[in-house]
């Protein structure tokens, strides 16, 4: 069916609502919610976010409380960028539906991409408190964490994620990124340095953690690098980025000896 005629087919079953006694109305308002919802897929397939929500919405006013439209709308707003009324939207969805971990997780989606970090942590939190195990809350958490610069929660979660699906190329790749920014750190840390008597305090420390961090970060790009070659140009960058920083870092620590 065309979108024109399928337009044209929500609207004459709208004005047959109105116009229809009330005890035969709830049979055309199911008809109805499908129309608009499957106008909205329509839609949704061609790029046109904006007028997908109003779809939904339409849908929405025929069946207020199905879940599965509600989250098409949020999954509309997200992808235009209204991110806070995303989040809105899978609030509500999370409220009709709590055992189901999606919509706290899309919700956290929206408010991690409108800066809001935390409420955005708490969210995929709350999804894994429905499901401990959820890939999507594993993976997004982890996200958060890393980019909040929590590099050893950012891995336990991704730990629980590639202990469960060991396949998994993304994860690993997430947590060969957290173990490679950690050795960033310990690399600042020996560079900030100053003097001869603090680096042989404290520089083989920082070296051994760096390297122990750099080994681990490379099984795990390897790892993800065989399970999807795809991520090779992406991960062979940040490796050799890193290791002529090292090199660089360990060159200037011995002309400072």
């Amino acid at each position: 069916m065309k979108l024109y005629h399928l337009l044209y087919l929500c609207l004459i079953i709208a004005v047959t609502i109105l116009i229809l006694p009330s005890p035969f109305q709830s049979g055309f308002e199911s008809v109805a919610a499908s129309t608009f919802s499957l106008a909205g897929d329509s839609l949704t397939r061609m790029n046109q976010e904006e007028m997908a929500v109003s779809s939904y919405s339409y849908a929405l006013g025929f069946d207020e409380n199905n879940t599965e439209l509600i989250q098409k709308k949020g999954e509309c707003l997200y992808r235009k960028g209204d991110f806070m009324e995303a989040a809105e939207v899978y609030s509500l969805a999370a409220e009709l539906d709590p055992n189901n971990p999606a919509y706290p997780i899309g919700k956290g989606r929206a408010l991690l991409m409108a800066g809001d970090q935390d409420g955005a942590e708490a969210c995929f939190t709350d999804a894994l408190t429905r499901n401990p195990d959820d890939p999507d809350a594993l993976r997004t958490r982890a996200i958060t964490l890393l980019s909040q610069g929590r590099y050893m929660e950012a891995i336990a979660d991704l730990d629980t994620l590639v202990a469960a699906y060991p396949e998994n190329a993304e994860a690993r790749m997430y947590r060969g990124d957290a173990y490679l920014y950690i050795t960033m750190q310990h690399d600042a840390d020996m560079r900030s340095m100053k003097g001869a008597d603090q680096i042989l305090i404290s520089g083989g420390e920082h070296a051994r953690l760096a390297s122990t961090a750099y080994q681990k970060a490379s099984e795990d790009y390897m790892k993800a690098m065989e399970l999807n070659p795809l991520l090779t140009p992406i991960i062979t960058t940040r490796m050799m980025s890193q290791y002529q920083t090292q090199v660089e870092t360990f060159g200037m620590i011995l002309e400072t000896l």
